[in-house]
């Protein structure tokens, strides 16, 4: 399964496919916001714990296209393309406490809030996999600037494991083709 759009299993295809239950819905929706949570509360490692090992995340360039019906991406250049070891070893480590007053680019730190909203969630063949599409905006303030904002819409394969909902992948498709945004090492 691939949580990518267009030309990916999160295209046409995925918009043919029935809608979850009421119940998977619900489920589902409510491990989003779990996760946003822990994402605006700085709670990375447990974050991670809600990824699988072969989690990727992916945000590809955004783009002006010449046709409205042409992707608003570039699917060959990525500003984003990670996996759990590297957020993990890479984004995460930078976040230590003993690390944290020499990060420069972290001090004063931006506070952020993700906005999740119109999550669909799809049937797959196989029934422990959904596709889920939401739409998202993070917000990030630094001290008293004025908040800058990202809107995307996301593409996530979610599994249900043994101990519980886990994410396999993200795809997330930007909005802004100038981007003005405090740092972009977020996880959308």
């Amino acid at each position: 399964m691939s949580a990518e759009p267009l030309g990916g299993q999160g295209s046409q295809g995925v918009a043919d496919r029935p809608f979850a239950s009421l119940d998977v819905h619900r489920e589902v929706d409510l491990f989003l916001a779990h996760e946003a949570e822990l994402n605006d509360s700085r709670r990375y490692w447990e974050w991670a714990d809600l990824v699988e090992e072969a989690f990727t995340y992916k945000v590809p360039v955004p783009r002006t296209p010449d046709t409205p019906f042409a992707p608003h991406y570039d699917v060959r250049t990525m500003l984003i393309d990670e996996s759990k070891w590297s957020l993990c070893s890479q984004w995460f480590r930078r976040l230590d406490p003993d690390l944290y007053e020499r990060s420069w680019a972290e001090n004063p730190p931006v506070r952020f809030r993700h906005l999740v909203t119109n999550v669909r969630v799809r049937e797959t063949d196989d029934s422990a996999v959904f596709d889920v599409r939401s739409n998202v905006m993070l917000v990030g303030v630094r001290q008293s600037d004025l908040p800058k904002f990202l809107t995307a819409e996301r593409f996530d394969t979610v599994v249900r494991t043994d101990e519980g909902l886990r994410l396999r992948a993200r795809w997330a498709v930007l909005d802004q083709v100038l981007i003005d945004f405090p740092q972009l090492r977020i996880l959308l």
